[in-house]
């Protein structure tokens, strides 16, 4: 089944928001506020899901969640959904999700961490272009507003259909406790560089995500192909927020991939920056991936902005990827856009 791209969002365009996993949205309304403001002030409107504000470590029933994804898609003023923030649970939504509807509507759908289970589920099941990348919460409700980075690359992938070459840039991965620091910007940026952890040129189709996030849909039928593909992988935050992952984890995560053969099908991955990680904890993840990938001999590449450190890229799920170490270049290209 050939992969639909979704129509690029256009000024004027309304904008849904949900909340597929965590009851976050209700607790931190302001953000919310900040969110609505921006896009009103690039000219889109912004229409909220019924169920987008309850609260708790869930955001309502998954049928409710479901429900609200299910209207946004079948809402011919929608154009563009964008999640309110990751979670645990969106894997609970897959079996009431209108795959159907999507394909003959697809739109454009964006998020990050623990909605990586809904972006591999649309992929498989639907075969629509969907996007890693910012949420209402997370950067769309950043203070004073979202990173310039961020935004340029968001309107690369869904206004313009177009990203090219990612740049490299300095990153912050500051924890600010959003009940305390309404108004404050993150000053702590750390600079960064793109990493060969092995050198190489590869191309290939763009496919991956969070890394325990990925592993919720292993052995169901929601799993894709990741053949020909550069696997895009990420680590969360740690089971305390503001903590990093564990490498026991890390460690962990990377087997059960390898295991399940999902690396024996790539042609190269490419790892987005460690959130919290000291530069100790670097060095040991480095040598860590080296290690578990040792019998494989596709390019990896390294410290690239995407997922949990700000600001990060926006990646379409199936665009065409291409790395080479010899130009120090990560390239992504959009084909076949509406």
């Amino acid at each position: 089944m050939k992969l639909i791209y979704p129509p690029l969002l256009k000024k004027g365009d309304t904008v849904g928001f949900v909340s597929p996993s965590a009851g976050l949205a209700g607790k931190y309304k302001y953000r919310v506020r900040r969110a609505v403001g921006w896009f009103n002030k690039y000219g889109f409107k912004v229409k909220i899901g019924k169920y987008f504000w309850k609260t708790g470590y869930i955001a309502g029933e998954p049928e409710e969640r479901a429900e609200d994804i299910n209207r946004m898609v079948e809402d011919e003023e929608v154009k563009c959904i964008v999640s309110s923030i990751g979670g645990e649970n969106s894997v609970q939504l897959l079996g009431y999700l209108n795959f159907k509807a999507f394909r003959r509507n697809p739109k454009i759908f964006v998020g990050f961490s623990d909605i990586t289970v809904l972006h591999l589920a649309f992929y498989k099941k639907a075969r629509v272009v969907t996007f890693y990348g910012p949420m209402v919460l997370t950067q769309f409700g950043e203070y004073p507003e979202p990173f310039e980075y961020t935004v340029n690359y968001f309107f690369k992938a869904v206004m313009k259909g177009e990203i090219g070459r990612v740049k490299e840039v300095s990153y912050t991965d500051q924890f600010l406790d959003w009940g305390r620091y309404r108004n404050k910007a993150r000053d702590r940026f750390k600079k960064n560089k793109f990493l060969w952890l092995r050198e190489g040129y590869a191309k290939g189709k763009l496919v991956g995500g969070c890394l325990p996030s990925i592993l919720r849909v292993a052995g169901t039928k929601y799993f894709p192909s990741f053949k020909k593909s550069l696997i895009f992988l990420e680590t969360p935050e740690g089971e305390r927020a503001g903590k990093p992952y564990s490498l026991e984890k890390v460690n962990s995560n990377l087997s059960q991939l390898t295991e399940m053969g999902v690396f024996e099908r790539a042609r190269g991955v490419i790892f987005g920056i460690p959130y919290q990680y000291t530069e100790g904890m670097k060095k040991e993840f480095f040598k860590l991936v080296e290690k578990r990938l040792s019998e494989y001999n596709f390019p990896i590449l390294a410290n690239v902005n995407f997922g949990h450190t700000d600001p990060i890229i926006t990646i379409p799920y199936g665009s065409i990827g291409e790395i080479d170490s010899g130009e120090n270049s990560f390239l992504i290209e959009i084909k076949d856009q509406k």
